[in-house]
């Protein structure tokens, strides 16, 4: 299932399979380590528009809505 970082659930493992955007946030998501094909864990979505916290790489952190919907993501399935 193909959707976009901000819309999925706690708990779930997804893939990043596109970063729709400009330069600067491809930069910026590069810069923190948010990548085409890594492996993502949602830790907490945001709120009332509170930041999406996520896993990647073994380190937590946290971006914003805005940028979550720019990124497409692909669920993995259970194995």
């Amino acid at each position: 299932m193909i959707t976009t970082l901000e819309k999925v659930r706690e708990g779930m493992p997804v893939v990043v399979r596109q970063i729709h955007g400009g330069h600067k946030i491809r930069q910026r998501l590069g810069s923190l380590g948010i990548h085409v094909d890594d492996s993502v864990k949602i830790i907490r979505a945001g709120f009332f528009w509170g930041p999406v916290l996520i896993e990647i790489h073994g380190t937590q952190l946290g971006i914003g809505h805005g940028m979550a919907e720019k990124i497409e993501v692909a669920v993995k399935e259970k194995e």
